[in-house]
């Protein structure tokens, strides 16, 4: 039988992942609790104290915080691993543990609008109601966390490599001459 896995690069190692660049960098988060929330998200978001929820390129704050992803799902963050059963609850919301099923890429720097430019197609000074928006040509959970240096992305772990190679092929993370906006 033909083995197409050797055509592919592995992953990298995700702990330790880094892309440089004279303007910006990429790491990989690991470790971040992640809760994919159906239903009633209104009651979910009063029951943890998570305020709102953001959509797309928007900004998250605090180590605990939700990222709208359509009208009646939501990825929720930074809850302990014990503060929330997955299942079906009766205020009317059901919750899955998604953390192993995501990776999350972090960039910051002043090349972040740059990147921006290339990997989707909405306006960045623009939130959306989404966080659901295609980037790099994979939809992705994305959204700016403390302010607008620092961009999240939470890819499906499948897709997170292809995303990775996609990054690493940006002019971006070189010394060539990039246009600036």
């Amino acid at each position: 039988m033909l083995d197409l896995s050797r055509t592919w690069r592995p992953e990298p190692d995700w702990a330790e992942a880094r892309l440089t660049g004279p303007d910006i960098t990429i790491r990989a988060i690991t470790g971040l609790t992640q809760r994919l929330v159906s239903g009633d998200l209104g009651r979910f978001l009063a029951r943890y104290d998570l305020g709102g929820d953001v959509g797309g390129l928007a900004v998250a704050s605090g180590e605990r915080y939700a990222v709208r992803l359509a009208r009646d799902r939501m990825l929720a963050i930074g809850l302990a691993p014990g503060e929330c059963a997955d299942g079906w609850h009766e205020e009317g919301y059901a919750v899955t543990t998604v953390g192993a099923g995501q990776r999350v890429l972090e960039m910051r720097g002043e090349g972040l609008r740059n990147l921006l430019g290339r990997a989707v197609t909405v306006d960045p000074d623009r939130a959306g109601p989404s966080a659901a928006i295609p980037f790099g040509g994979v939809t992705c959970a994305v959204y700016f966390h403390e302010g607008p240096q620092a961009l999240r992305v939470h890819v499906e772990r499948g897709l997170a490599a292809s995303l990775w190679e996609w990054l690493e092929c940006q002019p971006l993370l070189s010394d060539k001459q990039v246009f600036k906006t």
